[in-house]
């Protein structure tokens, strides 16, 4: 079978910019910027502080102020967006290839020349804190806000991306110049282009509209508490839902560390479609769920492995003990054959489709660059095939004790 390449070129900027090109054959291209900064990096009383940056740089900049913004993007026939995580914030543009010099421009504007005009940031308070509500109405954004809360309790990784009610309320002009001043300058970047562009001239045209701000002052930062010790915790709630919602989740280390490729697997193995062991058991033979799923989520300082399941009749004692079951089963029933290479083939299929586009590609380059290595990341995706039954019966045994779980319930009611 023919090795699969994958090559991108990286440079480090004059101004401290660093700048990651992936060329493709294709007719658009996407101008993505990364910023290591998301809810880690918050003080608790400013929680959320990062995504209402991020919504707040796309009302408007000082060359394209109110709508001019996103009528100049529509312009060009692109899509603009962003996203904030508990690790990073990135901003893309993804626009027809002969006008991403202009795309460049934009997303430059947008990150260094905000208005942050001040009537703008008490409209769009009420339109996050709507955004708060309806995720405290969902019980499924519910299960996961309390399973990160008591898995990264003590840790910034434990309060939502969104921030609270009480928080986003005070929120002023002088919070985002303050954010904008400690975070985004050139050293502290990572700016990927993906598309049929040629190296140098990304590089150029980058210096030139970045060059400008590399003297802004860098501020440090914040230092990562020390995660908490692994511990049984149960926690349950009521909500006004026809259904049961469960999740068991485990603390695990993330995305710098080699498990988190074996973690990816696991969860492929253990619960990811029908073919999987909880799907299998739990919802095809004995019938004790509607639906029951697997995830990793990794981070730069963490990651956690949970297992999240629905029900309509029955008891979630017997869904845990049956978990738990089968959890055991994989350390003396390792994953056969067929199993793991259903999973690495699941994992490869999820990696290409991710990079078929410029956006996918662009969005992979630059989380891994910001939160990690990119050779690294990349390198493991497409050595798969070294994974070993055996590897998986390990990062069992070290990560899923449910003596050191959390369990979280919400059960119908008001």
């Amino acid at each position: 079978m023919k090795k699969y390449a994958f090559t991108y070129t990286k440079k480090v900027l004059y101004s401290g910019l660093r700048v990651v090109v992936k060329r493709m054959p294709s007719p658009l291209v996407t101008i993505n910027f990364w910023v290591p900064a998301g809810v880690k990096d918050e003080e608790p009383e400013k929680n959320g502080l990062s995504h209402f940056f991020e919504h707040m740089v796309f009302k408007g900049t000082a060359n394209y102020p109110a709508s001019l913004l996103s009528r100049q993007v529509q312009a060009l026939g692109g899509v603009m967006n962003a996203g904030t995580s508990l690790d990073t914030t990135d901003f893309y543009l993804v626009v027809p290839r002969e006008y991403w010099r202009k795309a460049l421009e934009l997303e430059v504007d947008l990150l260094f020349h905000p208005l942050f005009d001040p009537q703008e940031i008490e409209k769009e308070k009420m339109v996050v804190i709507q955004e708060i509500h309806l995720d405290e109405d969902d019980p499924g954004e519910r299960l996961i806000h309390l399973l990160y809360e008591r898995v990264f309790s003590g840790t910034p990784y434990g309060k939502p991306i969104l921030g609270m009610e009480d928080t986003v309320k005070t929120f002023t002009r002088e919070d985002l110049l303050e954010h904008q001043k400690r975070f985004y300058h050139p050293t502290n970047l990572t700016l990927v282009v993906a598309g049929d562009i040629a190296e140098e001239e990304v590089f150029g045209e980058a210096e030139k509209l970045v060059g400008e701000f590399r003297d802004l002052e860098n501020f440090t930062f914040s230092p990562f508490p020390s995660l908490p010790s692994p511990h049984q915790q149960i926690v349950s709630c009521s909500m006004d839902v026809h259904r049961y919602y469960g999740a068991i989740g485990f603390l695990t280390e993330g995305i710098r560390e080699d498990d988190f490729y074996l973690l990816r697997l696991l969860a492929v193995v253990l619960g990811d479609g029908i073919g999987s062991r909880l799907n299998v058991v739990l919802r095809e033979e004995k019938k004790l769920v509607d639906t029951i799923h697997t995830v990793y989520s990794y981070y730069q300082k963490a990651g956690i492995f949970a297992i999240f399941y629905t029900f309509s009749q029955g008891k979630k004692e017997e869904i845990e003990e049956e978990i738990q079951k089968e959890i055991v089963n994989l350390i003396s029933d390792p994953p056969r054959d067929e199993e793991l290479v259903r999973g690495k083939n699941l994992l490869r299929s999820s990696l290409f489709s991710v990079l078929e586009t410029t956006l996918g590609t662009a969005e992979l380059l630059g989380r891994s660059d910001v939160t990690d290595n990119i050779d690294r990341v990349v390198h493991h995706f497409f050595n798969l095939g070294s994974f070993r039954s055996e590897d998986l019966v390990e990062t069992v045994k070290k990560y899923l004790d449910f003596e050191r779980a959390t369990f979280v319930f919400i059960e119908p009611g008001v």
